[in-house]
Formats: C-alpha cells, structure tokens, sequence
C-alpha cells in the first residue's frame, strides 16, 4: 500500500534516510514539507512496516523530485518503481515537466529513472558532498508527463 506520509511514520522514514544514503536528510527537512500544499509525499507500506517514500514539490506545470529512498534491505525488488510511478501518477496537473538530480556514481537509481523515461539534461559537477572522493557530480533528469 502506498499512502500519504504521516507525521508519526517520520521515525522509521528517517531510519530508511539514515541507512540508505551517506548524507541524509535530517527530520525537519521531512516535517517541513509534509503539510505544504505544494508537496507531494508517499510512504510505502508492507504489514504495517515503511519500506520507502518519496517527497516531492509541484508548482506551476513542474514537480521535482526531492527524495525517493527504499530501505537497502529492500532494493532491487521493484519498491522503488511502484514510488516513482505513483509519484508520475498523483501529479496535480494533466501535465507536467517532472525534474530530479541524483548522484553520479548512483547506477541503480539512474537506471530506474531510466527505465521510467526520464532522460539526462545536464550535469552540476561537484554538487554532492562525498565521503570517498570530497565531492561528486549531480546528474540532472527530466520526463514531460502528460496524462
């Protein structure tokens, strides 16, 4: 099931944040954006259990994806498809331009993105901070959504 995120899911959500990316966002940065009128967010639900969730922003014909993340444990089994496609499909508009960075060397979050239809614009070299190398490029992504 995938529903709307609640502020009492925000436990588990920033357990998944935490194990699932090397910066991760803190939990104002979730609470914030869950009563804006303009932000789009979803956890996904197993047995009672967040296994992902996504956040996003839509205003005037664009969304950008903020933060879409799948407890590791959980990766590779198509959760973060569902995410995403439900994401693309609640949209507030008939269409859109749906934007999202992700890291460079994130090979499976860009094939998923891929596989979606979202294509490579661009690149901001040396956006992300990293742990290995200091800092890593942003690859930016776009997909025109009409419904």
């Amino acid at each position: 099931m995938i529903r709307a995120i609640q502020e009492t899911d925000l436990a588990e959500i920033i357990q998944i944040e935490q194990a699932a990316h090397s910066h991760p966002w803190a939990l104002n940065q979730f609470s914030k954006r869950l009563n804006c009128a303009r932000h789009l967010h979803a956890a996904l639900v197993i047995k009672g259990k967040i296994y992902g969730y996504y956040l996003a922003s839509q205003v005037a014909g664009e969304a950008e994806l903020l933060n879409i993340s799948v407890a590791p444990s959980q990766q590779g089994k198509g959760l973060g498809f569902k995410l995403l496609q439900h994401f693309i499909s609640n949209l507030k508009a008939e269409t859109a331009d749906v934007f999202l960075e992700v890291r460079a060397s994130n090979a499976l979050a860009i094939k998923l993105y891929e596989k979606q239809g979202f294509h490579q614009l661009g690149c901001r070299p040396d956006y992300y901070p990293c742990r290995k190398h200091g800092r890593e490029d942003a690859l930016l992504y776009a997909l025109s959504v009409q419904k």
